[in-house]
């Protein structure tokens, strides 16, 4: 009798797995036609005019060149400048099938090129603004991670570093409006950003 019953639990056991298995292999598929069908439809879209983009805009902004004497803020300095010149754009978080959805398969090189000079260009105010506080340049440190994170830039150290140069002048009120910020990023490395921020107080 015990037999039996150990056989009927196996079978019972077996058809539930399998039936998981299938379950599983069938939201697989369903998963990769919805992909390889929005594919398809974004390699068939016309190219947009992406002339009113929100690109990086320098107009406004005053960044502290050509006041010391280093050649890593040179540099940081010449990288920035020549990036000046060029279309910026931060995509971070969205995929090409969404770009090429929404502006045209056409005009995705030049998309991937404008977030490719997004990314130097954070990483440059990164390290400039590091190596203006490693020179006790604080002032010109600030300006330059500031700039950093009104364009959205996602590394972490750029952020913390500005946050604790914020606290150290007690200018806790700018550290809120780096939550607000951080609350609009797109990126992975977001809830990072604000669990960092979070840990300083309001005022």
């Amino acid at each position: 009798m015990a037999f039996f019953l150990l056989i009927g639990w196996t079978i019972i056991f077996m058809a539930v797995v399998s039936y998981k298995r299938m379950k599983a292999n069938h939201q697989d598929q369903a998963a990769q036609n919805a992909f390889w069908n929005r594919e398809h439809t974004a390699n068939l879209t016309r190219r947009q005019d992406i002339s009113h983009l929100d690109y990086v805009d320098f107009s406004n902004v005053t960044l502290p060149f050509a006041l010391f004497q280093d050649d890593l803020l040179k540099q940081c300095e010449t990288q920035v400048l020549a990036l000046k010149e060029k279309r910026i754009l931060n995509l971070t978080g969205v995929s090409n099938t969404d770009l090429k959805l929404q502006y045209g398969a056409a005009n995705l090189p030049e998309l991937m090129q404008y977030d490719q000079n997004f990314t130097l260009l954070a990483r440059t105010l990164n390290t400039w603004g590091q190596r203006l506080q490693e020179l006790s340049y604080t002032q010109e440190a600030v300006c330059v991670l500031a700039f950093a994170v009104s364009v959205k830039s996602d590394i972490r150290a750029t952020w913390q570093l500005l946050a604790q140069l914020y606290a150290e002048s007690g200018d806790f009120s700018k550290i809120q409006e780096m939550k607000t910020a951080a609350a609009e990023l797109n990126s992975l490395t977001k809830q990072p950003i604000l669990a960092m921020l979070d840990k300083y107080p309001q005022n």
